[in-house]
């Protein structure tokens, strides 16, 4: 369903608004785009402007709040702007350096996804009648504004022009009630690639609901115009009545295997990579639990690979991205975490054969979840106790394995996790990891040891005069881009050297 650019607005002005307006977004190389940085999703900045010495004298450059208990998404920081989501449903606009607000856009339901920015391409305005584009197949196009990409709880995806915040359009991509977009969409070559996710089955623990109908799937758009060019079901056929309920309800099968992680794209091989959920109810299906594999053209499955038993299932599914890299040799290699803490290398040149796999006692890892991240070298998990583990990606072997400190949280004596919350992001030499108990820390990739630890649970001066109060960190990750570590939240910190 396409709705009219007119129908959303763009949010009242800031108090702390930009001086001068926005320019035009270009996309370049000194950038965080989307979930993982680049297309492979490694969460990798090989370029932050600064040393890993220096991120000892990190300090807090900026600070953002937005009230209330909405906690900030994944950023991307393009062009010297940050475009960052929160679950009160508000996209805003910032200045990288400064945190002043360019825009801002209230969406139609809350968000839980990142937002890709992606240039848009059109015909030259001369030749823009009907007849003459259905004849431009031949013909170059010249590239449109940027907009920035991004879903809500509604099942809905967004575009908006990255520069003015004004709605492009809007397409609900899953009719099903409880269907919602969590993953970041990708952008890539005048296409967005959409995962598909649901809360049905955390409404399926109630006797009064009839348990299920909701299927996965991967959408691909038109970046232009919202138009579907495909969509591809995890669960290949629609749910038919099963049997009834304890409370005499009819229940409905196949269904689940919902996607929540970022599609991942391999321009070598035209293929989009994917982590399925599980099933809901039943015999577990062909597609859930799974890492699968999709031609970017026409969305056709080119292979599925379950790297966990069908004893596991119930805790076999995939909450985070998965990352590809190449190995020393050329081979590419899928590196996949699961929620159970098995980790997996996949060969795509072998309809993701397994190459090695990690259990969770052999490599001090207990949940993967959305919290790997990958450089050359290792592959970085954190544990759901909160360890860290790093393992070579091209044997599975482990690195190294630290242990997270156990301070009390801020807030409490009591109950206080120090599980990891947000997912990790790596730099030459340092890898950062936020947990739960509400400290941002930055472990030293060669061995492990911490080198920087700051504890985010505190009162924060805001330049929008916002009042925040930091505190667990479990939304999104960290993003680094020129200089700067930005930290999503209860409220947007911005980290630089010395706070300069």
């Amino acid at each position: 369903m396409l709705c009219a650019a007119g129908s959303l607005r763009v949010a009242a002005a800031a108090d702390n608004a930009c001086a001068t307006p926005a320019g035009p977004v270009a996309i370049g190389a000194a950038q965080w785009n989307g979930w993982g940085q680049d297309l492979d999703n490694s969460r990798y900045q090989s370029e932050p402007a600064m040393r890993a010495i220096d991120v000892t004298k990190l300090a807090v450059k900026w600070a953002y709040g937005i009230g209330g208990n909405a906690t900030f998404g994944q950023p991307a920081v393009v062009d010297g702007r940050i475009f960052v989501t929160s679950s009160a449903g508000r996209v805003y606009s910032l200045d990288a350096r400064t945190g002043c607000n360019y825009w801002s856009f209230d969406a139609a339901a809350a968000i839980r996804t990142g937002v890709s920015i992606g240039e848009l391409s059109r015909p030259p305005k001369a030749i823009r009648s009907k007849w003459v584009k259905a004849k431009l197949a031949h013909l170059d196009v010249l590239k449109g504004p940027s907009a920035a990409f991004f879903g809500d709880d509604g099942g809905n995806v967004y575009a908006l022009d990255a520069q003015k915040g004004t709605l492009l359009w809007r397409v609900q991509v899953d009719t099903h009630p409880l269907a919602r977009i969590t993953a970041t969409p990708t952008a890539y070559q005048n296409r967005l690639y959409v995962a598909v996710s649901s809360g049905e089955e955390a409404k399926a623990a109630s006797p009064d609901y009839p348990c299920c109908t909701f299927r996965g799937s991967v959408v691909a758009l038109d970046m232009a115009t919202g138009h579907v060019l495909w969509k591809t079901y995890t669960i290949t056929d629609a749910a038919q009545p099963t049997g009834t309920n304890a409370a005499g309800l009819q229940g409905f099968g196949p269904a689940g295997a919902a996607i929540s992680t970022a599609p991942t794209v391999d321009t070598k091989r035209n293929a989009v990579y994917v982590g399925t959920g599980n099933s809901f109810g039943g015999a577990r299906a062909r597609m859930a639990d799974a890492v699968v594999a999709l031609d970017l053209i026409d969305g056709s499955v080119r292979w599925i690979e379950q790297p966990q038993p069908q004893g596991n299932a119930e805790t076999a599914g995939f909450s985070g991205a998965l990352i590809l890299r190449t190995l020393p040799n050329g081979t590419p290699i899928v590196l996949a975490a699961q929620d159970s803490g098995i980790v997996s290398g996949l060969d795509p040149d072998r309809a993701g054969e397994i190459r090695w796999q990690t259990k969770s006692d052999d490599a001090g890892v207990a949940g993967g979840e959305l919290n790997a991240a990958a450089d050359h070298r290792s592959l970085y998990v954190a544990s759901a106790p909160g360890d860290l583990a790093a393992l070579d990606i091209k044997t599975g072997a482990r690195r190294w394995h630290m242990p997270v400190p156990s301070p009390a949280c801020a807030w409490t004596d009591h109950s206080c996790s120090h599980a990891p919350g947000s997912a990790m992001a790596v730099m030459p030499g340092v890898a950062f990891s936020g947990s739960m108990d509400g400290h941002l820390r930055a472990y030293s990739s060669i061995d492990g040891k911490i080198v920087w630890d700051f504890d985010t649970a505190r009162d924060f001066q805001t330049v929008n005069r916002v009042s925040a109060h930091g505190g667990s960190l479990g939304e999104g990750g960290v993003a680094i881009v020129d200089g700067i570590v930005y930290v999503p939240g209860n409220v947007l910190l911005a980290f630089s050297v010395n706070g300069k």
